[in-house]
Parts: structure tokens; C-alpha cells; sequence
């Protein structure tokens, strides 16, 4: 719950090419709405660190537009085909049982991500490939899924419609606790420098595609 510090005027959004506030975009989020990141190898959700961040600013506003002591965490979760599963616990999707272990397969992908009724789903902006997910769990998911958005796990989608900037010292201690809950070998410490030195500069800037569901199902 840390994070609760964080504000909506924290985050410089600009979509479809146009500024506009956290509070109008995040204006129907409910604080039962769920979040999903799927990351394929352990790390890429750093990728999209600030729309999950913006995400996590909205459920607590929510709260706080209730009064000042309030105790909760949002039923966020990841889904990571690799394991042990990287610790998310300081982007506040927390306990660490939201952290979930999936095998590469789309369709238990699908049954996992059904499974927690995700509302909002992200998924890597990787090439599509048809994938075979029972029409039911098709079904589940239109009935559940509301917004999707496709990221890059280096931060920069390969086309946008969503930029979200954010101080980075501000969210740079969430993105190196990821790195440190996982075992430090050679890959992760080439992940780790390439991190300490995109968050160098003063702004950390991520940018993201809106996908539909079709589109983001063919991704998992």
C-alpha cells in the first residue's frame, strides 16, 4: 500500500495524441476493477510499469474520495510463464499469490485470466498467432474483459495511442525490487542495467497500443 502515495497529478498522460488528466481517463474505474499483466520471461511488466502504476493511483482514489484511513491492495495479478515468478509486490499486486505461474499455453492462459475475473488486460506487443481458446472461455472473457493494451517489455510500444511519464524517482525503488526478487543471473543483470539506465534521466516515458480482445487473445 505504499504506493498510495502516489498521485494522479504524478502522471502526464497524453492519448491519442491529446493531454488529459488521470482523473478523466481513470473516471469509471471502479475499485472492484481487475488488472492483468500477462509477462511472458519473469520481467517485462516493468515495461508497462506506469499504466499498472496509474492503475494502482485509480483504485486508491477511489478510497480516498471515501475518507482519509482506509487499508487495501487492488486485486491486480500477473501472469508469468516463467518461474520462480518475480516478486510485483511493490507495484501493490500483493499478496504474492497474485503473482500467478502459467505454463505457455494460451488456453490455460485464458482459464487462468478468466479464472480472476480481469477486467483490464495487458499483454506483450508481440507478432499474433492464432492460439486455441475454447469458445467458452471466449465467451468469459468478452463477458469480463473491458479494456485491453498491448506494451513492450523495454517500455515502447511499436505503435501508440497512449503515452503515460511519471518522475522517475518516483517509481524507479518499485522497478529494481522486481529485478532483485529474482535469481541475479547474466540475463538479469543485463535487464537490470538496461532499467538503472532508462530511469537515469528525470522522466520516465512508457507508451502503449489499445488492442481489442481478439487481438490481445492472439498475443497470449
Amino acid at each position: 500500500m505504499h504506493s498510495s502515495s502516489l498521485r494522479g497529478s504524478d502522471f502526464k498522460i497524453t492519448q491519442d495524441g491529446e493531454g488529459i488528466p488521470h482523473a478523466d481517463l481513470f473516471s469509471s474505474f471502479q475499485d472492484t476493477d481487475r488488472l492483468g499483466i500477462v509477462v511472458p520471461r519473469r520481467l517485462e511488466g516493468i515495461g508497462a510499469m506506469t499504466l499498472i502504476m496509474a492503475y494502482v493511483t485509480a483504485f486508491y482514489d477511489r478510497y480516498r474520495e471515501r475518507g482519509p484511513e482506509f487499508y487495501a491492495y487492488p486485486d491486480f495479478f500477473t501472469f508469468q510463464r516463467e518461474a520462480p515468478c518475480a516478486d510485483y509486490g511493490m507495484f501493490d499486486i500483493w499478496p504474492n499469490h497474485k503473482n500467478v505461474h502459467v505454463p505457455n499455453d494460451a488456453r490455460k492462459t485464458a482459464e487462468a485470466i478468466n479464472g480472476r475475473g480481469v477486467n483490464v488486460l495487458l499483454v506483450p506487443d508481440n507478432d499474433p498467432r492464432e492460439v486455441a481458446i475454447s469458445p467458452a472461455e471466449r465467451e468469459s472473457a468478452r463477458r469480463n474483459v473491458q479494456r485491453c493494451f498491448a506494451y513492450s517489455g523495454s517500455g515502447t510500444a511499436a505503435s501508440s495511442d497512449l503515452v503515460i511519464e511519471c518522475r522517475s524517482e518516483l517509481l524507479r525503488d518499485y522497478a529494481l525490487s522486481v529485478l532483485d526478487s529474482v535469481p541475479a543471473d547474466d540475463s538479469v543483470l543485463e535487464e537490470r542495467r538496461q532499467w538503472e539506465a532508462r530511469m537515469a534521466g528525470e522522466t520516465l516515458r512508457q507508451t502503449f497500443r489499445k488492442s481489442d480482445l481478439d487481438d490481445a487473445l492472439r498475443r497470449l
